[in-house]
C-alpha cells in the first residue's frame, strides 16, 4: 500500500485550477522544495489551507511536477488492481459509444484518469506510449492490469515521442510483451487496414477521425479525391467505400505509401487509388499549376505546431495549404481539412481559412465542425484533452 505518500502544499491563490479538476500540479505552482519529491513516487497535493486536493505522482525533474490520479485520500497507485479499474471504465465507454468495434483508442490519457497513458487496441495486440516517469515507474502494474482486464496476445512500447525528454526519459520502440506479429490487421467500418505494431507514425493509426472520416465520405459519391498528408489512406478508403470514382493519396512517407496502396488492395479498390510518395505542399503547388481539379480534396497534416510559441507559424503554414487545396476544389466542391495542433486555436483557424480562401480567390461555406472521435474523449476542465479541429467546407469561385 502506499498509504504514507509525500506531501506536497499549493501556493496560496495559485491552486485554483487543480481545484477545478485538472490534474497537473506546475513547479511552481508548489509551496516548497520540489527538487525534494520522491522521482516517480506518489504525492498527496493540499491546497494552501491544507484540504485535500487529490493523489498522484511525482517529477521534480519536470516542469509538471506532479500528475493527480485519484481524489482519494487513501488510494493505492502502486498495485495492479488501480489501474484494471480504470481500463475496465476506459473500456466500458469505447463499447457503449463503439459497440462491436475491437480496435481503437482503449486509454487516452488524462480524459481516462490515467494521465501519461496512451494505449491502442488492434483486435488483440496493443500499442502503448507511456510518457511521465510515473507511469514509465509501474509499467509492471500496468502490464498485470492489461491482461488481467484484456487478456492481449501481446503489446508494444511506442515510447519515442519527444515528451519523454522532458520526464527525463529515454526514447524507443520495444515488444513490451507476449506474442507481436510484424504486422497487425483490423477493420474499422467495414474496411480492412494492417500496420506494423513496431513501424509507422505514432501508435500505428489515427483513430481519433474515425467520425470525421465517415462524415466526409458520405459527401464523397461519384467524386474524385485527393487525400494529402494521407498516412496510409484511411481518407481515401472510406471516400471510395462510399461510392468516389477515383482518389490519390500523397504522403512523404515511403512505407506509408506502400501501406496505402496494400489497403487500398485489400479492399478490391487498387484499381480507383494512385499512391503517391511525395511532400504534400509540393505536390499541391505542382497540382495546381497543372490545372488539376478534384470533387474532393482532404488536408489532414502532422501538428504544424507541437509548442505554443510555433502557434503562428503553424497557422501560415496551414493557410497556405489550403489556399492551394481550394484551388484544386472543383466548383463547388468539397474540401475537408483539420489540424490536431492543440495550440492553434479554433478561432484562428478559421481565420486562416478566410485568408486561404481570398488568397485563392474562393468562397466557402462551412457546413459541418468536427473534432475528435468519442474514444479520444475530451474533459471540460482539461482543455488540453481537446485537440482535434475538423471542417467541411463547400468551395465555390468568388464571382
Amino acid at each position: 500500500m502506499t498509504d504514507a505518500a509525500a506531501v506536497v502544499r499549493l501556493h496560496p491563490r495559485r491552486d485554483a485550477r487543480v481545484k477545478s479538476g485538472h490534474p497537473w500540479v506546475f513547479s511552481n505552482e508548489i509551496d516548497g522544495d520540489v527538487k525534494s519529491l520522491p522521482p516517480g513516487g506518489v504525492v498527496d497535493v493540499l491546497d494552501a489551507s491544507g484540504a485535500f486536493l487529490g493523489r498522484g505522482y511525482a517529477n521534480p525533474a519536470s516542469l509538471i511536477a506532479v500528475r493527480i490520479l485519484s481524489k482519494r485520500r487513501k488510494e493505492d497507485l502502486d498495485h495492479p488492481a488501480f489501474y484494471a479499474l480504470r481500463l475496465r471504465e476506459a473500456l466500458s465507454l469505447r463499447e457503449a459509444v463503439y459497440p462491436g468495434r475491437t480496435s481503437m483508442r482503449l486509454v487516452f490519457g488524462e480524459a481516462d484518469r490515467l494521465p501519461g497513458l496512451v494505449v491502442d487496441r488492434y483486435n488483440d495486440i496493443l500499442s502503448v506510449q507511456i510518457s511521465t516517469l510515473g507511469m514509465e515507474s509501474r509499467k509492471a502494474q500496468l502490464a498485470e492490469a492489461l491482461t488481467q482486464v484484456l487478456g492481449p496476445r501481446g503489446a508494444v512500447l511506442r515510447n519515442d515521442a519527444r515528451v519523454r525528454d522532458l520526464e527525463g526519459l529515454p526514447r524507443g520502440r520495444e515488444v513490451w510483451f507476449g506474442d507481436v506479429p510484424d504486422e497487425v490487421s483490423f477493420e474499422e467500418a467495414g474496411l480492412r487496414f494492417s500496420t506494423p505494431p513496431l513501424g509507422g507514425q505514432k501508435t500505428g493509426h489515427f483513430f481519433d477521425q474515425f467520425d470525421n472520416k465517415r462524415a466526409a465520405a458520405a459527401l464523397c459519391a461519384q467524386r474524385t479525391v485527393l487525400d494529402v498528408y494521407a498516412n496510409t489512406g484511411g481518407w481515401a478508403l472510406h471516400a471510395l467505400a462510399a461510392g468516389a470514382t477515383h482518389a490519390t493519396t500523397v504522403d512523404i512517407d515511403a512505407g506509408n505509401t506502400e501501406r496505402a496502396a496494400a489497403n487500398a488492395a485489400a479492399n478490391g479498390m487498387a484499381d480507383r487509388l494512385d499512391a503517391v510518395c511525395a511532400e504534400g505542399k509540393a505536390t499541391l503547388t505542382e497540382m495546381v499549376a497543372e490545372g488539376r481539379q478534384f470533387g474532393a480534396v482532404v488536408i489532414d497534416p502532422p501538428a504544424f505546431a507541437k509548442q505554443k510559441k510555433a502557434a503562428g507559424n503553424a497557422l501560415r503554414g496551414y493557410r497556405d495549404v489550403n489556399a492551394l487545396a481550394m484551388m484544386l476544389v472543383e466548383e463547388g466542391g468539397f474540401l475537408f481539412t483539420s489540424s490536431c495542433s492543440y495550440h492553434v486555436h479554433e478561432d484562428r483557424f478559421l481565420d486562416a481559412m478566410t485568408q486561404a480562401a481570398r488568397t485563392a480567390g474562393r468562397r466557402i461555406q462551412a457546413i459541418r465542425r468536427g473534432e475528435q472521435a468519442a474514444d479520444h474523449p475530451v474533459l471540460p476542465t482539461v482543455p488540453e484533452t481537446r485537440y482535434l479541429k475538423s471542417w467541411t467546407f463547400r468551395v465555390s469561385m468568388d464571382a
